[in-house]
């Protein structure tokens, strides 16, 4: 082999092992509403807790926060305090962070470690916002369920820009959505839960939602070294 095909080739190394380098946090991070949820910071990294009035309308935050919302409950989270009823705290994002199911309002169940979403009286959404630390194509997985044992009627929706990219209800059935979306850094994705147009009735709703960076350039450095093998392996022979 000649000095400049030595010198192609350990260029070409050094470049693709730096691609993976760069790579391999990016591919590793996963965004999970429920379980990088904070009950003390908002906005909390790459998540903000709010509400809007009506779906795609200005994105309002929480100020208000809880360690234990309630006498005796362990569900800490978010308060939009608009409605004016006492005790109401409308719309609001809890999340229960014990070991065993949390009961609240006598016929919402919380499960261990589930964030839900309430909406407000009125036209107020409950709204889980994440904004993209970087750019790139993104799998979002959600599931939206009912926690009352009366059975939800909801709205729900997500969000891209404002833009909607799943509608549905969850009356009293979950509502699922799963697919991948081109993001740029500081686009919003909302996870939005309404009243369903019927009023505060029910409204509790449960949200699982992740949000993970697809592996593109990883995929792309493997395939150069496989190259990159394939040519000193043949040079050998």
């Amino acid at each position: 082999m000649t000095m400049s095909k030595k010198h192609l080739l350990i260029s070409t190394f050094a470049t693709l092992l730096s691609l993976a380098v760069l790579a391999r946090p990016i591919a590793a991070q996963t965004y999970n509403a429920a379980g990088d949820f904070s009950s003390s910071s908002n906005p909390n990294g790459a998540w903000s807790y709010g509400y809007s009035y009506g779906v795609a309308s200005a994105f309002h935050s929480d100020t208000t926060n809880t360690a234990s919302y309630g006498p005796g409950l362990a569900l800490g989270g978010w308060m939009g305090n608009v409605d004016s009823s006492p005790g109401a705290n409308y719309p609001y994002a809890l999340k229960n962070f014990t070991a065993h199911p949390v009961t609240n309002n006598e016929n919402t169940v919380y499960q261990p470690g589930q964030l839900g979403l309430q909406p407000g009286s009125s036209n107020e959404d409950s709204v889980v916002r994440w904004t993209a630390p970087f750019s790139g194509t993104f799998s979002i997985s959600a599931t939206f369920s009912g926690l009352d044992a009366g059975g939800d009627s909801v709205d729900v929706h997500i969000l891209h820009n404002g833009s909607s990219i799943f509608n549905s209800t969850v009356s009293p059935n979950s509502a699922a959505f799963s697919g991948s979306q081109s993001i740029l850094a500081g686009d919003t994705i909302d996870f939005v839960v309404g009243n369903g147009g019927n009023g505060l009735t029910d409204d509790s709703t449960g949200l699982s939602a992740t949000i993970v960076p697809e592996p593109g350039v990883l995929g792309l450095v493997g395939m150069g070294f496989g190259c990159l093998l394939s040519l000193r392996f043949r040079k050998r022979k």
